[in-house]
């Protein structure tokens, strides 16, 4: 990402795991401009302190965040490139196999301040774990439901989530015993 004009402009990436985005599409943006469809959450101000906080990340003082979707299969690359590889697979998810086929991704972002460019190398690391491993830890299970449940429709259109979201709720709230998450 390179810094300029006030902002972040993604002018050069490698990508192996992207999560339903495209590196393709979204070379040459700005900040604002790839995270254009987000819902929500320009009108709360997000896309403006994020910005603030990454310009003003120091050299050798890197900062990290996570992000989250869901990925029916173990699949790294959900890049609408391969959208006919993987697209299908949302409308399979059923009642029996939701455990084994639904996945929470979980993507560890990192930022680092490059030292002669300026720039900012943007590097993320997926983690999958399906359903079934996930509600082994019953505070977990009780989480997500939650998360999953009360996550406005428009956050779950955008994550993908609409076609299975419904079932994937009514098997976690079998999980979900009303106990405190912390």
């Amino acid at each position: 990402l390179d810094q300029r004009d006030g902002n972040l402009w993604m002018d050069a990436g490698m990508v192996t795991t992207q999560a339903d985005w495209s590196l393709d599409f979204d070379i040459g943006m700005n900040f604002f401009e790839w995270h254009a469809p987000v819902p929500l959450a320009h009108e709360k101000g997000i896309f403006t302190r994020a910005l603030k906080f990454l310009t003003n990340i120091q050299q050798g003082k890197p900062a990290r965040r996570l992000n989250w979707t869901m990925t029916i299969n173990p699949r790294l690359d959900t890049s609408p490139e391969n959208y006919h590889k993987w697209g299908p697979d949302r409308a399979t998810v059923t009642p029996e196999n939701v455990g084994d086929k639904v996945h929470l991704r979980v993507e560890l972002q990192s930022f680092w301040r490059l030292p002669r460019s300026n720039g900012i190398v943007f590097p993320i690391r997926c983690y999958l774990i399906k359903m079934d491993e996930l509600v082994t830890q019953p505070k977990w299970a009780r989480r997500l439901h939650r998360v999953i449940r009360d996550l406005p429709e428009e956050l779950a259109n955008y994550k993908g989530l609409t076609r299975y979201r419904a079932t994937l709720v009514e098997w976690l709230s079998k999980l979900d015993d009303g106990s405190p998450t912390s």
